[in-house]
């Protein structure tokens, strides 16, 4: 396939992928469960199977709308840095450390296993296809009414992801030099508007009403941003770099986490400076916070 092809087939399937994260990130927070542990999870699942994905056929439909697509948008690493910085802002140091190190490690640890598992049992060519899970009762509306926000937004999103893909190599530079450019300029501009959604005006009113404010978190966070940045990539690069170097591995890692982690804080702190009046982190609802 051409690669003009693979970037829109690719970007189609992360817009999907993106709705999915937040299908799966929204039914778990309705029980109860804390957003950041939704993505640290699903984080970690779409590491492990894009590990199961590496024995597709590079180039194929099926690898350009899963592995290079879906999970690209289903996993994200912009909304993990922005995690990390709201559980250290809010004082839960401990499990701001759980959050990087358990899915920096662990991400690409169970990638590995899931590679090596799965290469034990079936041929490159077995794993052509991938379902797709769909969900059914009285909570399809309200998943549905996100679809054109959050799936233009990740359409968008991972067809600038995987365009830079593609253009890295063509220039020069190696294909992770990408996947960390789109991670750490993602994450600046999740923390931004994250900081900017929660802002209050000169008055102290909520700059943003609700609705408002959800079809910009739909539209901007969970879509494009989770479109442009990837965890499962990230892991499958680590992996892939283990191979050759440990140092090149570490590298990877480190540039991602600790540029991608700089970057959420300063498109913070540009939020945070350019609208006078702003509540405490302890005011921020975690649980219905960005992902």
């Amino acid at each position: 396939m051409q690669n003009h092809e693979l970037l829109l087939i690719g970007s189609v399937g992360g817009g999907i992928g993106a709705w999915a994260r937040i299908v799966i990130r929204d039914e778990f927070v309705s029980k109860g469960i804390a957003s950041w542990k939704i993505v640290m999870a699903i984080n970690l699942l779409g590491s492990a199977v894009a590990g199961i994905a590496l024995r597709m056929t590079e180039g194929s439909f099926g690898w350009a709308f899963f592995s290079l697509g879906f999970l690209g948008g289903f996993t994200t690493f912009s909304s993990m840095c922005v995690d990390i910085v709201v559980q250290w802002i809010a004082g839960r140091r401990r499990w701001a450390v759980t959050v990087a190190m358990g899915t920096m490690i662990g991400g690409p640890l169970i990638a590995w296993i899931c590679s090596f598992i799965t290469a034990m049992f079936w041929a490159r060519s077995s794993i052509s296809t991938a379902a797709i899970a769909s969900l059914a009762g009285r909570r399809v509306a309200h998943h549905i009414s996100g679809l054109v926000g959050i799936t233009m937004g990740g359409f968008i999103g991972t067809g600038i992801r995987i365009f830079m893909q593609f253009l890295a190599p063509a220039i020069g530079f190696p294909v992770w030099t990408a996947t960390a450019l789109v991670n750490v300029i993602g994450s600046g501009f999740a923390g931004f508007v994250f900081r900017w959604l929660c802002s209050l005006d000169a008055n102290g009113v909520a700059l943003h009403d609700p609705s408002r404010r959800l079809t910009l978190e739909r539209l901007l966070i969970f879509g494009f941003a989770g479109g442009l940045t990837t965890m499962s990539t990230l892991s499958i690069e680590i992996v892939e770099a283990m191979h050759h170097s440990l140092l090149t591995a570490l590298l990877i890692g480190g540039v991602n986490l600790v540029v991608g982690l700089t970057l959420t804080i300063l498109g913070w702190w540009i939020a945070y400076r350019c609208f006078p009046a702003r509540e405490s982190i302890g005011q921020i609802p975690i649980s219905n916070k960005v992902k």
